[in-house]
């Protein structure tokens, strides 16, 4: 009988997206400073519950654009923007295939971003080898076929695809904390499927929307 086996590398990326191409900051060996104002005054102003720093006669305030950078004035500028994610397993071992069974494996990914507009899960690269790519919506034993489907509130899409370079796997057009989305492998061989080992690292990438 004919044996093969698949096993994939998963890695990740995440970048964050702005309005503009770069930011701009000052920053030495040991100090950061992302943003600063030119003012004439400001207190900190606290509750029980709340706290407020504000500034007094603050200039300039306003944004000002170029092809590159982009400068919003005032002390509310300073907020960052967070963008986290993490996975729950970088290595997916489908194991030896067979003609009869689809085997699955499946990693979670957790998105968190800030970005009220929301952000994108998507694959970055492959390569590597593997079987072929399903073609038609589900992987399903008997016939070679390899890909990915997805689950989570936020999944892209409900059945089977190939595992291609650009492929959406989840997006919110909101801000969210701890988003997981299940990324499940799917493989299954062929009685046309040449035997050996199969390789292939998947890279994703998260990014905030614009």
């Amino acid at each position: 009988m004919q044996k093969a086996s698949l096993f994939v590398v998963v890695l990740l990326l995440g970048f964050l997206a702005f309005p503009s191409t770069s930011w701009g900051l000052m920053s030495s060996t040991n100090y950061t400073i992302f943003a600063d104002s030119v003012d004439s005054g400001g207190v900190l102003s606290t509750s029980g519950t709340y706290n407020l720093q504000d500034t007094a006669g603050e200039s300039p305030v306003g944004s000002s654009t170029s092809s590159v950078y982009e400068v919003i004035g005032g002390y509310q500028a300073m907020d960052w923007s967070v963008l986290t994610i993490e996975i729950s397993t970088t290595s997916i071992n489908l194991g030896t295939l067979a003609i009869d069974r689809v085997a699955t494996s499946s990693a979670v990914v957790t998105v968190t971003a800030d970005a009220s507009t929301g952000y994108v899960l998507s694959v970055a690269s492959v390569s590597g080898t593997s079987l072929g790519g399903v073609s038609d919506g589900s992987v399903t034993s008997g016939q070679e076929e390899y890909g990915v489907a997805v689950s989570g509130i936020d999944a892209a899409f409900s059945d089977d695809r190939a595992i291609v370079a650009g492929l959406s796997l989840s997006s919110s057009s909101t801000a969210v904390t701890s988003a997981q989305t299940t990324l499940t492998f799917k493989a299954t061989m062929g009685t046309a499927s040449v035997a050996g080992g199969r390789s292939q690292s998947v890279t994703l990438t998260a990014s905030t929307n614009i």
